[in-house]
């Protein structure tokens, strides 16, 4: 009986990755609105203005993605495109990706902006699929 369990516990697991819905931020956050939306490769990126800090920003966004999604290791790829972003616009700058835990494909890396003597944030969500274990890409890197 437990094996028939644990069975169907993992086929539930695995068609729940299958049948994954991916966060849409069309429609904004509550304290962030919309300003555009950009389809590139695997990923789609919302550009959000907000007045909410990093802090407050986060904590709306981790009520909306629910408990299946957890924060992850920063990549150094994301690492350099948030502190060029931060370069770019003077800003200072957080960094968090979120990475599903029955798809591990599917991650959401957020960059918060804060410009120097501006209370408006822009915030950066991307949403990207099939994007693969963090530690594959950095083996890649190093020769593995």
């Amino acid at each position: 009986m437990k094996l028939v369990l644990l069975v169907l516990h993992s086929l539930t697991l695995y068609g729940a990755a299958k049948d994954l819905e991916i966060p849409d931020f069309s429609q904004g956050l509550p304290g962030a609105t919309l300003k555009k939306q950009e389809v590139s490769g695997n990923q789609v990126v919302f550009h959000l203005q907000t007045g909410l800090s990093s802090k407050n920003f986060s904590a709306i966004l981790k009520k909306q993605l629910g408990s299946a999604w957890r924060t992850q290791k920063l990549r150094q790829e994301d690492m350099i495109l948030a502190a060029r972003r931060g370069r770019a616009t003077g800003s200072a700058v957080n960094l968090t990706v979120y990475q599903h835990l029955t798809d591990k494909g599917a991650c959401i890396r957020v960059i918060h902006l804060k410009p120097k003597n501006r209370t408006n944030c822009s915030v950066e969500v991307a949403v990207i699929q099939g994007a693969g274990n963090p530690g594959d890409t950095e083996k890649k890197q190093g020769g593995s």
